[in-house]
């Protein structure tokens, strides 16, 4: 099935929808493609077959026995949505009935009998047909879809069947009659379920033949019946980081020539991608793999995280296309090579086995020379891209960049996966829905992008973006259906009596996320995006909503966004502390935010919020993130609050800056105090980035100057200058000297090398009493850490030691 034939059907099902609701009542049967339902079937046009009336069931449910055989010995697997396998879509379908019994008494409070086997001769209920026996009675699905993800749908006063080419596609013809009803689970657990509350239910007649768009649907987090529910599933494309490791260490040992070579050395895990004997290891590695598991359907030829690759026979096979997000070339060519080599070997005997390839870092851009084998599947992994930003916005800085690479992308392969991220970079606390970003970049990738697999990389993070969340679910199914609708119905839906000022809060905060220009990752762009005034709307947003809760579920769902964002202001009031030299007690205050964000995740484990996985233990996703850039700098200032004297007050935030492209800067020596530097620009660190310099994608260096008077200290006392956060090298003149950083072992070095830690330099012997102090930094950014960020990441200190 070709994209353009599904999206047809999937445009002609909505039409024909549409159109059955305006016809007058006359004889009239929805029908799809070839599918026919049987002549005793005809009903008028708009006429509803109920199952349950008035609070009583008219109809039984009926299953092949096969689906109920030995269920207490074979319960549902934990990640059972997430295959192919055919007896675990056994059982996934049969939690699926008893799940779609179990609703619809939900709903009108009437229990449906599940009976095994065909119904009996005087049955007088109307029966509901599952699987087979649907098939039997109506026939195969009219169309089919890959990995038999086509179902059919039959409603008559006759009979109802739900029929598919699978156990799994016939799970999804189930829910897709509840949500037909309006039944919707925008989060995991009860708190998330959403049910029309009535005494009779029935659907319109129908016989439906569709299947979903995607040949894939998932996320990284949730549980069965939530992945059940929104119809997840399908064949998962294999593109991990394997590469590496699926080629064995004798190969390497046995031939050293496929080693890379970097940095001049051989590497000892790294290999030559386009070296024979590495796609004939990988060939053989993927027949093995596929005598073991004959239902293997895909393989990863995804090279190991990170970035780095050989610098010596490989290069022959770049096409010279510059990635500007990383400033490296693009290797992708030579990847590409790679994959066309293990594609052809394996599809000599298996074609049908796909290869999932991450197009990621220094390899995302599409290729120049090299052709894409059908059997590849490029899963695009935009990971140096905007998150926050839609690809359409002009001012993004590698938007451009973006959108070339899906639409290329999307050109070269009969088929791709989206790695698209749900979540900020390495700050997750932060809500931050994506309506505008996803409803533009997701509806791109399928109509641009050739889209097939929905694999977005995900966390435990419905609290923040469940927007996106859903959205990405919803559109994995049927892409045709707008982005807005989607958002009002869960807004009115999810929030009931609170849906108007939830809606104000989830807008305003998306529109704080799309509206301000700053492009950085992580939580460095946080105090240009967050002023104190956009927090206040935010509150006053949640709080007119807690006012409007009429039940105990739309506090409950109001509360969840509440905690969320009161436990952020608690995050941003430790940045703006930390900005304006308030040091005494943050280290209190880090301890405090770690807690509650710990006891978030335990107590939401069953909503998979705050980013509580089952890897990250005892510290919440939040929580680590938070170590890793945030929490040494605090501990640092509370302690220098505790023990010194801050004499800079407020903190050195006034800075003049020039970027040294050309390397000129110490040879013209910009460190003296004397040197005209008028026409530089001016910044303040703590609110900009490199990313609103106009700096995005540079690596290299910029200089930092600017002046300080100090107060008179005693003959012993000792002058420290305290950087709070860098990324990348730093090196300290004061009054044109060098000074150098001595680190916690006593060893010196003419500057400080790291990310988001930071450092103080012994500037006594450098600075003078009475007179104007001149300082400069050197920053260097010599690898990317996050997006559009380098140099000063926050503010700059001197305090003085009293001598003992």
């Amino acid at each position: 099935m070709t994209n353009k034939v599904s999206r047809t059907h999937l445009l002609y099902r909505e039409a024909a929808r549409l159109l059955l609701a305006m016809l007058p009542a006359t004889t009239f049967l929805l029908t799809t493609s070839l599918g026919a339902a049987e002549p005793a079937a005809q009903v008028a046009a708009g006429d509803t077959v109920d199952v349950i009336v008035g609070g009583k069931a008219k109809a039984a449910i009926f299953v092949p026995a096969r689906l109920l055989d030995d269920a207490e010995k074979n319960p549902e697997n934990a990640s059972i949505w997430r295959t192919l396998n055919a007896e675990e879509n056994r059982r996934r379908l049969r939690e699926s009935v008893k799940d779609f019994a179990a609703i619809l008494e939900r709903i009108t409070g009437a229990p449906l009998e599940i009976i095994a086997g065909p119904p009996g001769a005087g049955e007088q209920r109307l029966p509901i047909l599952i699987g087979e026996l649907a098939v039997e009675r109506f026939g195969q699905p009219a169309e089919k879809f890959p990995y038999e993800q086509g179902f059919r749908l039959n409603v008559s006063p006759q009979a109802i069947g739900v029929g598919g080419e699978s156990d799994l596609a016939t799970s999804y013809g189930l829910y897709t009659l509840l949500d037909q009803l309006g039944c919707r689970w925008y989060i995991p657990s009860p708190l998330g379920e959403v049910l029309p509350q009535q005494k009779t239910v029935g659907w319109p007649a129908q016989d439906v033949s569709t299947g979903p768009y995607t040949i894939y649907r998932g996320i990284w987090y949730c549980d069965n019946d939530f992945a059940r529910r929104n119809r997840l599933g399908g064949m998962q494309l294999s593109a991990g980081h394997a590469l590496e490791g699926s080629v064995p260490k004798t190969l390497r040992e046995e031939h050293p020539e496929v080693r890379a070579i970097i940095d001049g050395k051989p590497h000892p895990r790294k290999l030559k991608w386009t070296h024979p004997l590495v796609a004939a290891a990988l060939a053989d590695a993927t027949l093995a793999a596929i005598e073991k598991d004959p239902d293997l359907k895909s393989r990863s030829l995804s090279p190991d995280d990170g970035i780095g690759w050989d610098e010596s026979d490989d290069t022959t096979y770049d096409a010279g296309d510059l990635d500007e997000s990383t400033g490296v070339v693009s290797k992708t060519d030579r990847l590409m090579v790679l994959a066309r080599r293990v594609a052809e070997s394996v599809g000599k005997t298996h074609p049908e086995v796909k290869f999932g390839v991450l197009a990621y870092v220094d390899y995302t851009r599409p290729p120049v020379r090299e052709k894409v084998h059908p059997a590849v599947v490029p899963q695009i992994a935009p990971i140096t891209f905007s998150r926050a930003h839609p690809m359409t916005d002009q001012g993004e800085p590698n938007n451009a960049a973006l959108r070339y690479l899906v639409e290329t992308w999307g050109k070269k392969a009969p088929a791709v996966s989206y790695y698209f991220y749900c979540f900020y970079l390495a700050e997750v606390s932060s809500p931050n829905p994506m309506i505008r970003k996803w409803s533009v970049d997701v509806p791109f990738a399928y109509e641009h992008g050739s889209c097939r697999y929905w694999q977005p990389e995900t966390l435990a993070n419905f609290e923040t973006c469940m927007h996106a969340l859903y959205l990405g679910m919803r559109l994995g199914w049927d892409p045709a259906q707008s982005p807005e609708a989607i958002f009002q119905e869960l807004h009115q839906q999810f929030y009931g009596a609170a849906a108007e000022p939830m809606a104000g809060y989830w807008h305003h905060i998306d529109d704080v996320w799309v509206d301000t220009p700053e492009y950085a990752g992580c939580g460095y762009g946080h105090l240009r995006r967050w002023t104190p005034e956009q927090l206040k709307t935010a509150r006053d947003w949640l709080d007119q909503a807690a006012a409007a809760c009429r039940t105990d579920a739309e506090q409950a769902r109001v509360q969840l966004a509440a905690d969320s964002f009161d436990a952020f202001a608690d995050f941003m009031q430790m940045r703006r502390d930390l900005a304006e030299g308030k040091f005494a007690g943050l280290d209190q205050k880090a301890e405090a935010y770690r807690e509650r964000m710990n006891e978030l995740g335990e107590s939401h484990q069953a909503q998979y919020a705050f980013a509580k996985m089952p890897w990250t233990g005892d510290r919440t996703l939040n929580v680590r993130y938070f170590d890793g850039f945030y929490k040494a700098t605090y501990l640092d200032a509370a302690r220098i609050a505790r023990d010194f004297d801050i004499v800079t007050r407020p903190p050195l935030r006034q800075w003049r800056y020039q970027a040294d492209q050309e390397k000129q800067g110490e040879a013209a020596h910009w460190e003296q105090p004397d040197l005209d530097d008028a026409a530089w620009k001016t910044t303040d660190p703590v609110v900009d980035t490199w990313s609103s310099l106009g700096l995005h994608n540079y690596m290299g260096s910029v200089w930092y100057r600017t002046s300080t008077d100090l107060p008179q200290w005693k003959p012993g006392e000792k002058l420290h200058l305290w950087l709070s956060a860098t990324d990348g090298r730093a090196k300290l003149f004061v009054n044109g000297k060098l000074v150098p950083y001595v680190d916690e072992k006593g060893e010196s070095a003419d500057s400080f090398s790291g990310y988001c830690k930071p450092a103080s330099f012994d500037i006594t012997d450098a600075v003078k009493q009475g007179e104007k102090n001149q300082i400069t930094l050197l920053c260097t950014r010599e690898f990317i850490n996050e997006l559009g960020v380098g140099g000063l990441l926050g503010p700059v200190v001197i305090y003085r030691e009293t001598a003992k």
